[in-house]
């Protein structure tokens, strides 16, 4: 079996480039309805946000992937944990941080206290704590705070999952993070508190936790039948009942998700959709020209700077749509502005990658 699971990093891409659509649609929405295609590029452009589903399965993918059997590797301690998955996410983001603080300061696109108070609760991972700041100087920001929540519970979660099964930890996973959402969403229809507080746990871990803990449960399940060899492919891993129930999730959810998600409540239409997502990039990760993809040197160097393309690129739509909107037609600025602003952030996102490898060399050297 393959040491690296190059399919992931196929998925990775794409899902990164449907969050680069959407905001890209989301700076310029004039431009996804006037247009040669007429209104359903931005219809399709404005579900690009479902990258951050995907991101957050694979996130509970490639964390539980190395624990996901009984020869693995046992639990990390929790301090031990936090320091490394911390660590690996901090530099780049306080580098960013950083970059996009001073930009608004020299821009003076907020005062000066609004943005220390918005830069102090983004350096703390607490911005999806106050609804008043979720959005402040980079709305993208807002999934770190997830992710940090994310961190924190994994290792208690990866010990619920191996005590209890990855069937029976995603189920009470599921039912307790959407049974929450969908209680709270009836009471915010008679309480005020209970309606900030079910809008705010959209950006937070109760209501998000299936969605990583569906990719905890594939990296258990998947890796137990792919170290098997009986009846998978060799080179997805996968067995052929799999990839039709994917292919079958796909087919009956994302019709379902199209047709019915603006009628839905939130709660309902979110798990459509989720399920909707879970059968795509499944039916992406059985195929196995995406491992042959994810394999080849550009998209597994994409795939590697997807982090750092994802802290950087958006402040670069918002900057540029400001400073062309109102010079040319929607359409062509759209264009325009993707075709700057992708490569701009490709290559920030690798200069920032090696600054960061840079400094932590340096740190290691010092530290011998």
């Amino acid at each position: 079996m393959q040491r690296r699971v190059t399919q992931i990093e196929s998925i990775r891409v794409l899902a990164m480039a449907g969050i680069f659509f959407y905001h890209l649609w989301t700076v310029l929405p004039e431009g996804g309805a006037q247009n040669p295609l007429g209104p359903i590029l931005g219809d399709v452009l404005s579900q690009g946000y479902l990258g951050v589903v995907v991101f957050n399965a694979i996130t509970g993918f490639v964390l539980t992937l190395p624990h996901a059997d009984p020869g693995g590797k046992p639990p990390l301690g929790f301090l031990d944990f936090f320091r490394r998955r911390f660590g690996r996410i901090v530099p780049q983001y306080y580098l960013s941080l950083l970059l996009w603080s001073l930009v608004a300061a020299l821009a003076g696109a907020m005062p000066l206290a609004a943005l220390a108070a918005c830069v102090a609760e983004k350096i703390f991972f607490v911005q999806t704590f106050d609804p008043a700041r979720f959005f402040c100087l980079e709305p993208a920001l807002w999934w770190m705070g997830l992710l940090a929540q994310f961190y924190l519970f994994f290792p208690l979660l990866l010990r619920l999952f191996r005590a209890l099964g990855p069937g029976r930890a995603t189920a009470a996973c599921l039912v307790g993070g959407w049974g929450l959402w969908l209680v709270l969403s009836l009471l915010a229809k008679v309480s005020a508190t209970a309606a900030l507080l079910d809008y705010m746990l959209y950006f937070n871990l109760p209501y998000r936790l299936p969605e990583f803990a569906l990719g905890m449960a594939f990296a258990m399940t998947w890796k137990a039948r792919a170290a098997s060899g009986e009846g998978v492919d060799p080179v997805t891993g996968l067995p052929d009942s799999w990839r039709l129930g994917f292919l079958g999730l796909a087919y009956f959810a994302l019709p379902l998700a199209i047709l019915f998600k603006n009628a839905l409540p939130m709660p309902f239409a979110h798990i459509l959709l989720t399920a909707a997502c879970i059968g795509v990039a499944g039916s992406l990760f059985a195929w196995p020209r995406m491992a042959l993809w994810g394999a080849k040197p550009g998209v597994a160097a994409a795939a590697a700077a997807s982090y750092s393309f994802y802290l950087l690129h958006q402040p670069i739509l918002g900057y540029g749509a400001d400073a062309i909107r109102s010079h040319m037609a929607p359409f062509a600025a759209m264009v325009l502005l993707c075709c700057v602003s992708l490569p701009l952030s490709a290559q920030l996102s690798r200069w920032q990658d090696r600054l960061v490898a840079y400094l932590e060399s340096r740190g290691k050297k010092q530290g011998a």
